[in-house]
């Protein structure tokens, strides 16, 4: 079995109604960033955007992402 880590952000962002381009303004991160985790074409993770990501969710890392089985 094969894992693959992916990203839980676009949860997070529909839950509270907002955008990529307000998440950017208002965390202070790229859109290209935010665009990577919410649609699963990172291959690293930036520890401090996932940190400004997960404040402002109030979410740890482990509840930002997660392990599934790859396709």
């Amino acid at each position: 079995m094969e894992l693959k880590m992916v990203s839980n952000l676009k949860k997070l962002m529909d839950s509270k109604n907002i955008n990529i381009a307000q998440l950017s303004r208002e965390i202070g991160v790229t859109e290209n960033a935010i665009r990577g985790y919410v649609k699963n074409s990172f291959s690293r993770i930036d520890c401090e955007v996932a940190a400004k990501i997960g404040a402002y969710f109030n979410v740890s890392v482990g509840e930002l992402f997660e392990f599934v089985e790859a396709k």
